[in-house]
């Protein structure tokens, strides 16, 4: 389960260059690091055992959607999610499942 993850909360406008780097960095480096490592792993040992595996990334409803005073980070989770479809269209064939969790709030 990946949940890598920074806020740097400002309107767009206001955002300076180094707050987006940094969420961006966080969650899609984040994800992407120890994703490479299990998959890596992960497919060797698929093809011998036969076992199938999951993997699992956090998205968040902002990246599905948007929040106003959160470009970098709704970004960042979209292509969390972007990420995911790849990722799962890729190790399909290995047995590797992938899914995004993303919680959302009920509704009142």
């Amino acid at each position: 389960m990946n949940n890598a993850g920074i806020l740097r909360d400002k309107m767009s406008f206001n955002m300076e260059e180094s707050d987006w780097d940094d969420v961006i960095r966080v969650h899609l480096k984040g994800h992407f690091a120890p994703s490479h490592f299990a998959r890596s792993t992960g497919r060797q040992g698929q093809a011998r055992r036969g076992r199938k595996r999951a993997h699992h990334q956090h998205v968040s409803e902002a990246g599905l959607y948007g929040n106003a005073g959160q470009a970098n980070y709704s970004a960042a989770k979209a292509g969390i999610a972007s990420m995911t479809w790849v990722l799962a269209r890729e190790l399909e064939r290995y047995g590797v499942t992938v899914n995004a969790i993303g919680p959302v709030p009920a509704p009142a």
